[in-house]
């Protein structure tokens, strides 16, 4: 980790221990859905981010993905297509983290059954309300892929707005042009909110333009006792594939591209319902949604081999639940129970010079759930949960042909956590649990007979230990993570297949806290050091025992800085660091580790009246970077997508 970054995060850490100046704010009126119900933050038995919306306007992110690396910590890599739906990990599983990091809006499941990343870049800043980020295995509560944790993106009710709207445009360099809309109007106990959005940009790379066009909105009643909202949206992708660059290609021609006819287009579009009835003690709650995406993948391998994917996917999800809040035997209670089903289909025709294929296939599963808050003293709070689930898949290729496949597995997943609270604003938490992970179509692909069986589900063992301070608007964390992990799934580049690992493990140390310094500045830091290793076993039938898994970086810290020059200017100055981490493929830790990076940005906003003006700078010091690289099968070089140099924009947004 690069010295003057570790001595930043050890003097906030030390600013925010004995900070005696802090401002005091309301925090029980935020509140969080990491139980399936609101509550307020301070009552929740684990530790969780929240991420306001005041906190996303006044950063330097300009998208959702910038928004969970800059201010939450969350990994991401580069995403291959030139949009902003980045990959993300949590707690240190490489090229699976998004497989693993479970993305959520308004608590309905974003993240695909496929080796995709979840399509964040359609939902518009202005929207939200808050981001939740509660790491740790979430899968008792949202069944699996959840190991290293889950990002709930709330959207913002029409009812908490007044009527009205803004409109804006962000201009930057590579020809970026980002205009936005949004609109929102009601009477009384009804509500509506409209957003739209249109992005695009040449981006870094030759062949890397890539356009959006987003619709969103949210029409709300409220009753006297209960809700009814009714949510949708759309978003169309247009995006060229720049491919890879080899290491000589790194130093002499970054920004080329050798894949200048490749592209990947869709179309999303998802409507949902959402109730809510208070009756007494008890609130039911249910969520209806159906999602449907259409893509067309082209790839031209040259000497007149090409490549063109048609693909679908349809996905229709129910949750039912009940939320009982009581007082037992003298302890207050919340119980949460529900059933989750989900039916997910897909479909892929390929036309290809290397020949055709027309696969289907289907997924199809059923959950129970419960779990428990009890406060058995007045500072004691235990959680109980348990999660039962029964996962039904198929998949079929008729053109080869391949024979149909099925497979069924019942999995479990379990919770068990204790905070206690220890006075000045101290408390401390621990917590074990377990959950789980399916192969998704992608993984489980067969492209000639004879095919294997479907892989074995990803099973894990979570422990964690925790302290948290708050006092006003000061706040620190700290927590040490253990997760053991049986039947890793994970691409064999190889065997050119998908596969279980031997036995895996994920352990380490996750600092973050935030301080004012005075009334105008306020400084938010991180700090994570996470050791992924092979716990024994072969790999290609090399020994990799103690090894490091790939494409997880050792330490990674943060800094954001706020300053507050004059009553409506802001300055805001953001520092990342990104340590050292093998190459993908590279699980012999044969090859030399790629390098570290760090990255400053910044920003300027200034408010007059209706309007508000912003300009920025990311990559300030316009430093060359990858954040992927996958290193060849003789280990003697790599192949790497480059990151973007420093770039620039302004915007300007009017209220009305």
């Amino acid at each position: 980790m690069h010295p003057a970054i570790r001595r930043a995060v050890c003097a906030l850490v030390v600013s925010s221990v004995f900070s005696a100046y802090a401002q005091s704010h309301d925090e029980a009126e935020v509140v969080v859905t990491a139980s399936r119900i609101g509550t307020p933050v301070l009552e929740q038995p684990i530790a969780i981010q929240v991420i306001s919306a005041e906190q996303i306007r006044e950063s330097t992110a300009v998208n959702v993905s910038e928004v969970l690396s800059k201010l939450g910590g969350v990994h991401t890599r580069i995403n291959f297509l030139g949009v902003p739906d980045s990959p993300l990990d949590l707690r240190g599983f490489g090229v699976t983290g998004d497989q693993n990091t479970l993305v959520l809006v308004n608590g309905q499941r974003l993240s695909e059954n496929e080796l995709a990343a979840a399509r964040i870049s359609a939902i518009p800043l202005d929207s939200i309300e808050r981001i939740e980020i509660l790491r740790g295995a979430g899968a008792v509560l949202y069944g699996g892929g959840a190991t290293g944790g889950t990002i709930n993106i709330i959207t913002r009710s029409p009812l908490a707005m007044a009527p009205g709207g803004n409109a804006s445009v962000t201009l930057g360099s590579h020809d970026m042009a980002d205009l936005r809309g949004r609109v929102s109007f009601g009477s009384g106990a009804w509500g509506v909110n409209l957003n739209v959005q249109r992005r695009q940009s040449d981006n870094y790379r030759d062949n890397n333009r890539a356009e959006q066009d987003t619709v969103s909105g949210e029409w709300r009643y409220a009753g006297r006792d209960g809700i009814l909202a009714l949510r949708f949206g759309s978003d169309n992708q247009r995006a060229r594939l720049p491919g890879p660059r080899t290491e000589a290609q790194l130093k002499t021609d970054p920004r080329g591209t050798a894949t200048p006819n490749d592209y990947a287009n869709s179309r999303s579009r998802n409507v949902g319902l959402y109730g809510e009835q208070r009756l007494g003690e008890v609130t039911l709650a249910a969520d209806v949604s159906q999602r449907r995406r259409d893509a067309r993948y082209f790839y031209d391998y040259g000497f007149g081999f090409t490549s063109r994917q048609d693909a679908n996917v349809d996905v229709t999800m129910v949750s039912p639940r009940l939320h009982w809040s009581a007082t037992l035997a003298g302890m207050p209670n919340r119980l949460t129970a529900g059933v989750d089903w989900s039916e997910w289909s897909y479909g892929n025709d390929t036309v290809s010079g290397f020949g055709n294929r027309d696969e289907t296939g289907r997924q199809h599963n059923r959950a129970l759930y419960v779990r428990d808050e009890i406060g058995l003293t007045p500072t004691t709070r235990l959680t109980v949960g348990a999660r039962r689930e029964r996962v039904e898949q198929s998949q079929k290729e008729s053109l080869t042909p391949l024979p149909k496949q099925d497979a069924g597995d019942t999995l479990s997943a379990s919770e068990l956590s204790l905070q206690q609270q220890l006075g000045g604003g101290w408390s401390a938490y621990g917590r074990l649990g377990t959950s789980f992970r399916v192969a998704n179509i992608d993984e489980n692909r067969c492209f000639f007979p004879p095919c294997a069986a479907f892989l074995k589900p990803q099973t894990s063992k979570d422990r964690e230990l925790g302290v948290q301070w708050r006092a006003g608007r000061t706040a620190f964390r700290a927590s040490l993570f253990d997760i053991l992990l049986d039947n890793e799934l994970h691409y064999n580049a190889i065997t050119f297949s998908n596969t279980n690992l031997e036995p895996t493990r994920r352990r380490g140390l996750e600092l973050e806290g935030s301080v004012p310094l005075g009334t105008r500045v306020e400084l938010n830091g991180r700090y994570a050091r996470t050791e992924a290793t092979f716990r024994s076993g072969s790999y290609g039938g090399f020994d990799v025992s103690g090894n490091a898994v790939p494409l997880v970086p050792r330490d990674r810290a943060g800094l954001t800085l706020a300053w507050k020059l004059a009553v409506s200017t802001r300055l805001t100055f953001a520092l990342s660091h990104v340590g050292r981490q093998r190459y993908d493929n590279d699980q012999r830790n044969l090859f030399r580790r790629m390098p570290s990076y760090n990255i400053a940005d910044i920003k300027l906003a200034h408010e007059m009246g209706d309007w508000r003006l912003a300009a920025g700078i990311n990559n300030l010091f316009d430093k060359a970077h990858y954040s992927y690289g996958i290193v060849n099968g003789t280990f003697t070089s790599f192949n790497a997508y480059p990151e973007d140099r420093r770039n620039a924009y302004v915007s300007a947004e009017l209220k009305f």
